[in-house]
């Protein structure tokens, strides 16, 4: 099956499999579309949490809009994010894996859709520019401007030419400005940095609305010098199409619905307005770069492309968190060589990045050592300096997706003076625990890793069984299938099971216990009283 055209393709696919809610009431994007989408996420279990596609939209003076506004289409829940992958829940990261063995590079066609439209120079405000698109506010009540959440930034390397595609928030500021935000480790402030040591701005396409796929690369964190679009082709199975923009050198998405073209100034920087963040709380006094855009193409009736973000669980947490699961596991699987780690989870409570749980497996019957849980637990800081904050090991009986299968490690198989490491030196980025507010020469400055010399730090945590244990407390394996059998056969609510669902042995079991387990199971009740009654002891 090859992969969606394009963004209309995908939806199309949503609508099939219900997962998209096409709302034809006329709504405000100023003041209520994040409010109705975020409920939910506060408000509805991940099984039943859609895309919305908003066909009759207006602005906060009533204006009407030409333009539709599609959101929480990529990753409100991990089934939706496998349909945007065109696979099973399950093959996800097999998925991602295939996309790092065999990317495809980009094919630059002569023209598509995204050129349906082009205005620049005298043309360029013909529609007025950005006010042309619906543009939704975020954090409603807090924020003070529309917000471009979904952007595909697209830059180059001055000195290479790769690509680097990453997801940044802006800021709508004028018909032909916006502004850019992202942390002093993304790729892209590298090509600011070499852009600004010869004197010229950066060059920059914001895409809206690529297939799903370049979505995805786009908001993982790849590693530096990776041409993003490739590995968006090897999750699509075949390259994407991508064109020339108009006025600088940058290739974008054939198929995208809107792009803006630009430059990012990099002989000064602006405030930057409050904003939701991914953390959850709202950020503030943050100095962010300028976008000034030349000229704008986009399709016939476009489709303004949002991510809802904020407080996790959302959007922006789940697409994040996916992602980053397999570039961990990737990376100290096929980098590091640790074959004993089995998965690595990323959980919603922590944006999506800061909590990584690692699962291990045993390798030929043998117990991964604890030098090799250590070796493992220190290397996942090692991708980047920002992410995780927290990071757990725990054995294979462990669902690391489930966090109330991991805290019963943590309680149980955990001792914190003998199984914690702290990790100094780490980066905080809009992380408030790094710091408090301070005043320098009266203005209010963020809390950074910067508050202190040894800067942030991070927590390793091994919660595998140092030694052998007993069984975990449930019916053996053959009892809890037969059981399930029976609630099937009564038609009861479909089951999901969590790990552990049966009883596991886990190394220590005396041979008196099971020989009485089996009396157990043959009902031969009287002969295991007898044997527990000859045991008395006087007191």
């Amino acid at each position: 099956m090859a992969y969606y055209k394009d963004l209309r393709d995908y939806l199309k696919t949503l609508e099939e499999r219900n997962k998209l809610r096409t709302v034809r009431k006329r709504i405000n994007k100023d003041t209520e579309l994040a409010p109705l989408v975020r409920w939910q996420f506060r408000g509805l279990p991940e099984s039943e949490r859609t895309g919305f596609l908003f066909e009759d939209v207006t602005d906060i003076k009533g204006n009407p809009l030409n333009c539709r506004v599609a959101t929480s289409i990529i990753a409100p829940s991990r089934e939706v994010y496998a349909l945007a992958m065109q696979c099973e829940g399950s093959g996800i990261h097999e998925r991602w894996r295939e996309a790092y063995q065999h990317p495809h590079p980009a094919r630059v066609v002569p023209t598509g859709p995204i050129k349906e439209e082009i205005h620049r120079d005298k043309t360029l405000l013909s529609h007025n520019g950005l006010y042309e698109f619906a543009i939704p506010m975020a954090t409603n009540g807090w924020e003070s401007l529309p917000r471009m959440t979904a952007v595909c930034w697209i830059t180059k390397d001055p000195d290479t030419g790769i690509r680097n595609v990453g997801t940044y928030n802006g800021y709508l500021l004028g018909p032909l400005r916006g502004n850019m935000r992202c942390s002093t480790h993304s790729d892209i402030v590298i090509h600011w940095r070499k852009c600004r040591a010869r004197g010229i701005p950066l060059p920059a396409a914001a895409v809206l609305g690529p297939v799903p796929a370049v979505c995805m690369v786009s908001v993982t964190k790849l590693p530096y010098g990776t041409d993003e679009l490739s590995i968006a082709g090897g999750i699509a199975g075949e390259p994407i199409d991508v064109v020339k923009c108009e006025t600088i050198d940058v290739e974008v998405p054939a198929s995208a619905e809107i792009v803006l073209e630009g430059e990012i100034p990099t002989d000064f920087q602006e405030e930057d307005p409050a904003s939701g963040e991914h953390t959850g709380y709202v950020i503030i006094d943050n100095m962010v770069n300028a976008f000034q855009i030349k000229c704008i193409t986009h399709r016939k009736n476009p489709i303004w492309h949002d991510f809802i973000s904020q407080l996790p669980p959302s959007e922006s947490s789940n697409i994040r968190g996916i992602g980053t699961e397999e570039l961990m596991r990737n990376f100290l699987v096929n980098h590091c060589g640790i074959a004993q780690v089995k998965d690595v989870a990323f959980h919603h409570c922590a944006g999506g990045w800061r909590l990584c749980v690692v699962r291990f497996q045993d390798i030929g019957g043998t117990r991964t050592h604890s030098t090799t849980i250590w070796q493992t637990l220190t290397a996942t800081l090692s991708l980047s300096v920002e992410y995780p904050k927290m990071v757990i090991a725990v054995d294979e009986d462990i669902d690391p997706w489930d966090l109330e299968s991991v805290f019963w490690a943590v309680t149980f198989r955990y001792m914190p003076h003998r199984d914690t490491k702290i990790i100094q030196g780490r980066s905080a980025a809009l992380d408030q625990s790094s710091g408090s507010y301070a005043l320098d020469k009266n203005e209010m400055i963020f809390p950074t890793s910067r508050v202190s010399p040894e800067g942030a730090s991070a927590i390793l945590m091994d919660a595998t069984r140092k030694w052998a244990y007993t069984p975990v407390a449930l019916p053996k394996r053959h009892y809890m299938e037969r059981a399930r059998e029976i609630w099937e056969e009564l038609g009861f609510p479909t089951l999901r099971p969590s790990e552990p669902w049966h009883g596991i042995f886990l190394g220590l079991w005396p041979e008196k216990y099971q020989r009485q387990a089996d009396l157990g199971e043959r009902g031969e009740f009287e002969q295991v009283a007898k044997e527990l009654m000859s045991g008395q002891r006087k007191l």
